[in-house]
């Protein structure tokens, strides 16, 4: 059984939920523990409307006999109650439910690892800064957008001491986001910046105030050259320093 716990946490949420459980009595059985449920990317869900479903989403709803839209919350909900609060990844889809959001926030005490949607920005009532003391093993943080960036990082340093990563790819790192990342988290060992807007002064102000970083993605970016040499110079103590793509124009 336990070889068999091993295994299934391995697998992708589909194979967990559509195949696994229908084999056979004992792998059933297996995929009940907890254990397995600890790494859960939703993220391949699409779910913007009826003719858009990906194949997933539709073999869901075939399984299940849903017509009409798919449930959501109710099927992340599911899912996250198998870990048993155990889950230490999520990656949420699209269009994910602020209902979903809160009772992740309350049921997934262990996370380390999150991914949070494009869509998570102005106009949703869920604050996530007022959720992550929930959080506190936190290491990894995926953002697709700079609303609230502030406040969250500032939470991160105060609640998760062993937050090491951030990753936010497609928005523009101005002068208060480089600033939150440096006074906020001075000893991160990975960032993702991939294509940003970035100035090359806010690039310079992160290097120079983040001396711990390991591995720092800034490929595809607009605001500074390449084969900038100053900024080379600067990130020549980084163990994995990616600037392939980027210029000072687009």
């Amino acid at each position: 059984m336990d070889c068999l716990v091993n295994i299934f946490g391995r697998l992708g949420l589909e194979s967990l939920v559509l195949d696994v459980p229908f084999v056979c009595k004992s792998w059933y059985r297996a995929a009940l523990n907890p254990e397995c449920w600890r790494h859960l990317d939703f993220s391949k869900l699409k779910l913007h409307d009826s003719l858009s479903y990906d194949d997933f989403t539709l073999r869901l709803m075939s399984t299940h006999q849903i017509v009409g839209n798919f449930p959501i919350t109710p099927f992340i909900k599911s899912v996250v109650k198998r870990s048993g609060r155990s889950a230490t990844y999520i990656a949420l889809p699209e269009y994910c439910t602020e209902e979903a959001l809160l009772y992740i926030a309350d049921e997934c005490p262990a996370l380390r690892y999150l991914v949070l949607p494009s869509n998570f920005g102005p106009g949703r009532k869920f604050n996530i800064q007022n959720h992550i003391s929930k959080w506190t093993n936190l290491q990894f943080l995926r953002l697709q957008t700079c609303f609230q960036m502030q406040e969250v990082l500032a939470q991160i340093s105060i609640h998760c001491k062993n937050f090491v990563g951030l990753a936010n790819s497609r928005v523009n790192i101005g002068k208060a986001e480089a600033s939150a990342i440096v006074n906020f988290l001075p000893n991160i060992k990975a960032l993702g910046l991939r294509f940003t807007c970035m100035k090359k002064e806010n690039l310079v102000t992160i290097l120079q105030g983040c001396k711990q970083l390991e591995r720092f993605d800034a490929r595809n970016c607009i605001g500074f050259d390449e084969g900038d040499e100053e900024i080379l110079k600067l990130a020549s103590h980084i163990r994995s320093f990616k600037l392939k793509g980027s210029m000072l124009f687009d």
